[in-house]
């Protein structure tokens, strides 16, 4: 896997100072957290909670943008967007885009981590 195809690689070390065990612990949360995340947006979605949905995406995108994944936070913001204007007519589509992006963006970081401790 290319991690630098999904996330920028030199801006997160840069963000944290590279210190690789801050930058492990940043992983693990997120990898924790972002399965809820993604789950709230959904059931959003299904429940056409336009002000939910755009909560749920904008938390999503601001700790995916932390990695500095442009097409997940792209696309977590199209979410945020389509919440925000009470148009969820394409929210179904955007959010399996959103899941692809996402298991990217987890498998990078599992990666990454590995990396963090050799």
């Amino acid at each position: 896997m290319n991690i630098d195809a999904i996330l920028n690689r030199k801006v997160v070390y840069c963000r944290v100072d590279d210190d690789m065990e801050l930058l492990q612990e940043l992983i693990e949360l997120f990898l924790e957290d972002y399965p809820q995340l993604m789950s709230d947006i959904h059931s959003a979605i299904q429940n056409n909670d336009a002000n939910g949905l755009k909560s749920s995406a904008h938390t999503l995108k601001g700790s995916v943008s932390n990695f500095c994944a442009q097409k997940a936070v792209d696309a977590a913001l199209k979410l945020e967007i389509a919440g925000g204007n009470e148009d969820l007519s394409t929210a179904e589509a955007d959010f399996l885009t959103l899941q692809s992006s996402m298991t990217e963006v987890s498998s990078a970081l599992e990666e990454l981590a590995r990396d963090c401790v050799s």
